[in-house]
């Protein structure tokens, strides 16, 4: 199974202490932009299966 987490810079090395205290963890960091880039996609995915279960309506790709 795998988790985006986003962790506050002031806990950082926390989490990199208890990720490393617990062996069947395995990790690593990505950069800023990969990281808001993952982000927008899982976004959009949200907003993709709300437009399919009609919770939402679909935007024009075309500018108003």
């Amino acid at each position: 199974m795998n988790y985006i987490l986003t962790v506050p810079d002031d806990r950082k090395d926390f989490l990199e202490e208890l990720i490393k205290a617990m062996p069947f963890l395995k990790a690593r960091p990505i950069s800023k932009a990969k990281a808001e880039r993952v982000s927008d996609m899982l976004d959009a995915i949200v907003e993709m299966k709300a437009i399919e279960a009609g919770k939402r309506k679909p935007r024009s790709m075309k500018a108003n």
